[in-house]
């Protein structure tokens, strides 16, 4: 059996899709799956990152080029030997229904219910937000929960957390892979200000637009981080006493990493992860970057 994995990269989208993508096919080598590809529609923003399966960069959105792939890979429609996963907040319904036609087994990716998938596939929702929607399960096989939570292979390995400072020395801020709303800067100009003696330590995504005004806002406190390895932000993440993050696929490095958290939405995309982190674990939500001045003062 062939698995290709269908995502996206994008500067509009962010990493979260390419993380959990690249997560679920090495879990799916792990389990003996021996074929496994992605195939991912990217640009400039594209990380710096290792794998240990292949990795093709193309608009596979495109009908055209769908089809090409296929050749290229000896897939036909008639033999069914294909397991499809499609992860996209850009695709269309017919690429979804072609692709469909191709495979054995058809598993939709969701985060929010963003279209009606193909009749009789898979909804693999992997984390909290599939708990606050209402699929309809004679449609569809549902896959849904935090247990279904699909995490980089440093971050599924046994290691040991360890004891945090109360109050934290360590903040690490991290937003994703690119910062349309410029929350890097009001957070690390507030952390600077307010908490001079606060080590300060920034993930820049590779679509962000404000390195230089970042290094200028920068005191002697902090340090930023380019292009960082999945065990490298692990690392990094067991060494910080608590963490800033936006409400995507990071919550979830962060949980794991036992990394106390305080969550701001930078995409609509984001609210089912955020309100099952609130609501299951208790974990702030806050609505804006000012709040955490007086969060931080109060710990």
């Amino acid at each position: 059996m062939k698995y290709v994995i269908f995502t996206e990269a994008l500067k509009e989208t962010g990493l979260g899709h390419l993380g959990r993508c690249t997560a679920l096919a090495e879990i799916l080598l792990e389990k003996g799956c021996n074929d496994v590809s992605i195939v991912i529609d990217t640009d400039n923003s594209f990380p710096d990152w290792s794998y240990s399966f292949p990795v093709y960069k193309e608009n596979w959105k495109d009908i055209q080029t769908l089809e090409k792939l296929f050749t290229e890979f000896s897939i036909e429609k008639s033999e069914k030997n294909l397991v499809v996963y499609i992860d996209s907040y850009l695709a269309p319904v017919s690429i979804y229904e072609e692709l469909n036609k191709y495979s054995q087994e058809l598993v939709c990716i969701d985060d929010y219910h963003r279209i009606s998938y193909p009749l009789g596939s898979t909804i693999l929702n992997p984390g909290f937000p599939g708990l606050f929607i209402n699929y309809d399960k004679s449609k569809y096989k549902v896959i849904t929960g935090k247990n279904e939570v699909l995490l980089r292979t440093p971050f599924r390995e046994s290691f040991e957390t360890p004891k945090r400072n109360h109050p934290p020395c360590k903040v690490l801020i991290t937003l994703g892979g690119s910062d349309p709303h410029l929350y890097s800067e009001v957070f690390l100009n507030l952390l600077c200000k307010e908490f001079p003696d606060l080590e300060k330590h920034l993930v820049i995504g590779p679509g962000f637009l404000n390195g230089k005004e970042l290094v200028s806002l920068s005191d002697s406190n902090t340090s930023l981080y380019k292009n960082l390895s999945a065990l490298e932000m692990r690392d990094l993440m067991l060494k910080m006493d608590f963490a800033i993050t936006a409400g995507g696929q990071t919550t979830y490095e962060l949980d794991r990493c036992g990394v106390p958290m305080l969550m701001i939405k930078t995409a609509e995309n984001q609210s089912g992860n955020i309100r099952g982190f609130v609501e299951c674990q208790g974990v702030k939500e806050i609505k804006d970057p000012i709040e955490v001045v007086h969060l931080l003062k109060e710990m």
